[in-house]
């Protein structure tokens, strides 16, 4: 037993010691990002790309040459990534700058390699997918009202609330000095404070219910996941 216990002691300190190598490996000791760690924010970045992009890329039909060319961009950014990550005495905040003007470069590369008629068909996707949107919005708003029975004044509450939240994140995904990581992180802090803000509108039972509503279309929604993958 006394040997199953010092066994057991040192199979936990070696967890807990490789637990805080690999946290040390995501930043060094000033601070910096370490290339293990921009690389793990880079490739969960790309596995995360909406999925409008790639309808909208589809909707260009772009040619052979332009699709060469977008892949020749690519390869060219990720390489300079590549080479911003191994920078071992760049400081995060370089990096991100950096990183952003590279990303800018690409997208400005990108729009000059496209027609007139690309453009506008990208621009009027675009727009199609805003008012899409609206749309989705005054719907659940309508059902939010019905649902937790909303007085007037909350919902004129919360649609002012609403547009404040739609400019910043408008604003921010506009933003060509943020880097997609960055932007992710202030939509994110953006997303909770409008959570937030519901706290200081709705009444405790309708927050209650509200609640009781989302997680019911959650297992609504991963019961048909289930169904569509089986």
């Amino acid at each position: 037993m006394k040997k199953y216990l010092i066994a057991l002691t040192a199979f936990s300190l070696i967890a807990i010691t490789s637990n805080a190598q690999i946290k040390r490996n995501a930043t060094d000791s000033l601070g910096k990002p370490s290339a293990m760690g921009m690389h793990h924010h880079k490739r969960g970045n790309e596995m995360n790309k909406p999925h409008h992009h790639h309808m909208m890329m589809n909707q260009l039909n772009l040619t052979d040459a332009q699709k060469q060319q977008v892949k020749s961009i690519n390869d060219d950014y990720r390489n300079q990534v590549k080479d911003l990550e191994k920078n071992s005495n760049i400081t995060l905040k370089d990096y991100r700058s950096k990183k952003a003007s590279l990303e800018q470069e690409r997208k400005s590369k990108f729009e000059a390699l496209l027609t007139t008629e690309q453009k506008n068909k990208m621009a009027q996707a675009k727009k199609e997918r805003s008012e899409k949107m609206k749309m989705m919005a005054e719907k659940r708003m309508e059902k939010m009202k019905t649902d937790l029975s909303l007085t007037d004044d909350q919902v004129a509450k919360i649609k002012k609330q609403q547009q404040s939240s739609m400019e910043q994140m408008k604003a921010i995904k506009e933003n060509s000095s943020l880097t997609e990581e960055q932007k992710k992180e202030q939509l994110m802090d953006l997303h909770k404070n409008m959570r937030e803000s519901m706290k200081n509108i709705l009444t405790a039972d309708q927050l209650k219910k509200r609640e009781e509503f989302r997680n019911n279309r959650m297992k609504e929604w991963k019961n048909k996941r289930a169904n569509k993958d089986s």
